[in-house]
């Protein structure tokens, strides 16, 4: 399918037109090109930008991707002005068709269940790498295939988590970490996929940030600045998730993982980041536990208190 796409609409194989082209897929110019008035049924700017991405093997490419100094143009430009309006609507399409994840009722789990409902804002950018292999930068941000709105997958959050978890340092480890999050396969006979089960988040927001890798010896940039695709500071997502016991848990016992969830889940978003280049200080985030939801309500006490205190 992509390759019929740009095989139809071969911009980096026109001669006379592309400047012209260029200019009206960035949207940079509301003017079609007179030579390939075909051009007018692609109306989504994704769309657009996945043509444009033909321009890496073109003299435009980095007109394509930043502009012309001193003005910003390009796919810059379409991240920085057009691309929050562009994916409120397509959240607001998604929620249409229900299609943005959301948490069943509380009645109808099993015993013992609850589930999290936690808002939250970056503090820092998230960066992560998406699977297209055909785009205007080489670091683009991971997003949905269908409506192109950033994401951060269920499998993500796990990995994440875990890792949180097993920074903690708490007794009983090993034990602990194969309940919750179940065991690797090929690690036993016996696989156990755990009792918690994440969920994709959505952000709202774009952004890009710019490196610029330098020479440890000659202090000279080695390739000139790196345009990463990122979702920026500021930006909104859910971190929403269901813990389901396989078994009859205690009390004691699911009061401790709440807590050892808890636990985790401040260290992951406020301390260590999620996501790429963590080390670096990226994806860290704010949380507002007055927006923090638990059901059944009992539970909210209990995370909360050991969300404050840093329990375990």
């Amino acid at each position: 399918m992509t390759y019929d796409f740009h095989a139809h609409y071969p911009f980096a194989l026109m001669t006379h037109h592309q400047f012209e082209a260029y200019q009206w897929l960035a949207g940079d110019s509301p003017k079609l090109p007179s030579a390939w008035r075909e051009l007018e049924h692609i109306e989504d700017p994704i769309a657009r930008f996945d043509l444009l991405a033909q321009a890496i093997a073109t003299p435009v490419r980095e007109r394509a991707r930043i502009g012309v100094k001193p003005h910003t143009g390009g796919y810059r430009r379409w991240v920085e002005q057009d691309s929050a309006t562009f994916l409120q609507k397509r959240q607001q399409l998604m929620l249409q068709l229900g299609q943005l994840p959301t948490l069943p009722p509380i009645e109808q789990l099993p015993a013992h269940a609850w589930t999290l409902h936690l808002p939250f804002t970056l503090l820092k950018p998230y960066i992560s790498r998406d699977d297209q292999t055909f785009h205007l930068l080489d670091n683009p941000l991971k997003k949905d295939r269908i409506f192109r709105v950033p994401y951060i997958a269920a499998s993500q959050w796990k990995g994440a988590l875990r890792a949180a978890f097993r920074q903690l340092g708490t007794p009983g480890d090993k034990a602990t970490e194969e309940r919750l999050f179940g065991n690797a396969k090929g690690e036993d006979q016996h696989f156990q996929s755990g009792y918690l089960h994440f969920f994709p988040t959505f952000l709202d927001r774009l952004g890009l940030e710019v490196l610029n890798p330098h020479d440890r010896k000659t202090n000279v940039g080695k390739r000139g600045p790196i345009l990463f695709e990122c979702a920026p500071a500021g930006a909104k997502g859910i971190f929403q998730l269901i813990y389901v016991p396989t078994s009859a848990p205690t009390p004691e016992e699911i009061t401790a993982d709440l807590q050892t969830i808890a636990c985790a889940l401040r260290a992951m978003l406020t301390q260590h980041g999620f996501g790429a280049k963590t080390s670096s200080g990226y994806g860290l985030a704010y949380v507002k536990t007055e927006k923090i939801t638990l059901e059944p309500a009992s539970c909210k006490g209990t995370f909360i208190q050991a969300w404050n205190q840093n329990y375990v």
